[in-house]
């Protein structure tokens, strides 16, 4: 009976990783998790600050200012990652984590004290721009793992992510505009009715604070900066070189054996770009009337749809996805999540049509649908930053984590700008231009994605540092039995007649097999 209890319940006790330092691992997450937090929070109320801001009359028309609330954090996220990555490769990881997240902490808090439409676009964006930090987190986490728990520790990520985009969106559907949804609590409270968006990112704000707190005290530099006695203004010259040196370097990238890893990065960003309109899409379904094809939900009912959805996230990185991970590779694995997303996708519109049963029908589909496509989603995310970081070597790590980002927050500027006016269009068309086909051309997202991973190795299973190793100790094992093997001959075979003969066909065999393993090593391709 406890050896069945230790196999059920070893996916629990083993959460963290073996050989990676829980210590640092907890601000790490924390820090994570309430990025995504920012990023998501706003998509379950978007639509009411609109609303309430008096920009539009009819909710079902608040997707198009939405789309633009949202699409102004990405922009600016697009303009930093990149800078932020380099920097990290060139100051140091831990100075520009913190920063970063104190500058998150502050602008959620303007965020969350919006009084009208400009006020919330401004302080979005500057929240965009101090919160291109993810990049350097990943590569915090990518140069304390081994081969060993890489697999886990990226499973991590991606479950800390996805938390962050169900609990973000929950809290933000649970907690804005209290006074109206606990008006025996909060009602009357003229604070809470002037600012009735502050009190979920103030939850974000303060779980930020609390990460910001243990990374000061818990996180060492990884990179550690070179000393160096010139002038600050020579320092900051040099930085900038920096930047352009290593932006150089990403464009040879394209051209070289290298280019898998710009692969691996825009595979991040077509999945993270639809998981954003698939985020941005659902609330907006739900809120929208019963007559156009939505639900008439509240933010409190859109919330509780997030809280169930979390249960595929937590439940596919406690007990399905290492297993997946171990038999079938991230490559294979992100291949299976994308054909699952291709056909999830299309199933939200389809739900509407379980209305005539009651709300346990209703319930029971939409809850099984939001299980079932974070699954597939995860499987992809953590796929992907296992991919990114197996694709170039540490050196490379921060510039790459920072042009993933980048490229992510390029793709998900758009998400918001098509599919929050696609699905405002939608609901004034008739079938087959009603919801259905927003959800079609969100289904294509995933299908592009499988095609692109078609063209990626499978060598990116494995650390590139780990294969280049492998080479190496593979051609001195060569060389060595050679010198072994010819030692012997001269000793034992001094009276044959014809040593060197046979000394001579020895080493040429050694000499193709080394040759044979060069030439992998040129390719790209090895099989370990």
């Amino acid at each position: 009976m406890h050896k069945v209890l230790k196999v059920i319940l070893s996916p629990i006790t083993n959460f963290f990783p073996k050989g990676f330092p829980v210590r640092k691992l907890v601000p790490l997450l924390l820090l994570l998790i309430c990025e995504s937090f920012t990023n998501n929070s706003i998509a379950a109320y978007a639509g009411f600050m609109v609303t309430d801001f008096g920009i539009v009359d009819n909710p079902s028309q608040a997707g198009y200012y939405s789309g633009i609330l949202n699409a102004c954090y990405f922009f600016s996220q697009f303009l930093s990652s990149f800078f932020l990555g380099v920097l990290s490769d060139n100051i140091g990881r831990r100075p520009i984590l913190l920063i970063g997240s104190l500058g998150s902490l502050i602008s959620t808090l303007l965020f969350g004290f919006s009084f009208n439409y400009w006020w919330a676009v401004i302080s979005r964006s500057i929240n965009g721009l101090v919160n291109g930090n993810i990049g350097v987190i990943k590569t915090f986490m990518g140069e304390f793992s081994t081969k060993e728990n890489r697999a886990q520790v990226f499973g991590l990520i991606g479950l800390t992510n996805g938390l962050g985009m169900i609990i973000g969106a929950s809290v933000g559907g649970y907690l804005a505009r209290p006074a109206k949804q606990y008006p025996s609590i909060f009602g009357g409270m003229k604070f809470f009715e002037i600012f009735p968006f502050i009190l979920p990112n103030l939850v974000c704000s303060l779980i930020t604070m609390v990460g910001v707190i243990l990374g000061y005290f818990y996180l060492e530099e990884t990179k550690p900066r070179e000393r160096t006695n010139d002038q600050w203004y020579i320092q900051i010259l040099n930085i900038f070189k920096k930047v352009i040196g290593r932006t150089i370097k990403i464009v040879k990238m394209l051209f070289s054996k290298e280019f898998v890893g710009i692969l691996c990065c825009f595979s991040y960003s077509i999945i993270s770009v639809g998981a954003a309109m698939l985020l941005t899409v659902i609330p907006l379904l739900m809120m929208a009337s019963i007559e156009v094809g939505g639900f008439g939900w509240e933010t409190s009912q859109i919330g509780t749809f997030n809280m169930i959805s979390a249960v595929g996230i937590i439940c596919t990185q406690l007990f399905i996805y290492r297993p997946t991970v171990k038999l079938f590779g991230p490559l294979w694995t992100n291949r299976i999540g994308s054909l699952g997303n291709l056909i999830l996708y299309n199933i939200p519109p389809c739900i509407y049509y379980l209305y005539p049963y009651g709300n346990v029908a209703l319930w029971i589909g939409l809850g099984a649908f939001g299980i079932m496509v974070n699954i597939t989603t995860q499987f992809c995310f953590a796929s992907v930053m296992a991919m990114i970081a197996n694709s170039v070597k540490n050196d490379l790590l921060g510039t790459l984590n920072g042009l993933s980002q980048s490229l992510v927050a390029l793709f998900r500027l758009f998400a918001p700008l098509i599919s929050s006016p696609l699905i405002a269009w939608s609901f004034t068309q008739k079938f087959p231009f009603n919801a259905h086909f927003t959800f079609f051309v969100l289904a294509v997202i995933p299908f592009i994605n499988f095609l692109l991973l078609l063209l990626i190795p499978k060598s990116i299973n494995y650390p590139k540092q780990e294969v280049q190793y492998t080479k190496i100790v593979e051609l001195d094992d060569i060389k060595a039995k050679d010198e072994t093997t010819q030692q012997k001959d001269e000793t034992t075979q001094q009276n044959v007649n014809s040593p060197n003969q046979i000394n001579t066909t020895k080493t040429s065999s050694s000499e193709e097999q080394a040759h044979a393993i060069i030439i992998d090593e040129d390719e790209n391709q090895v099989e370990l």
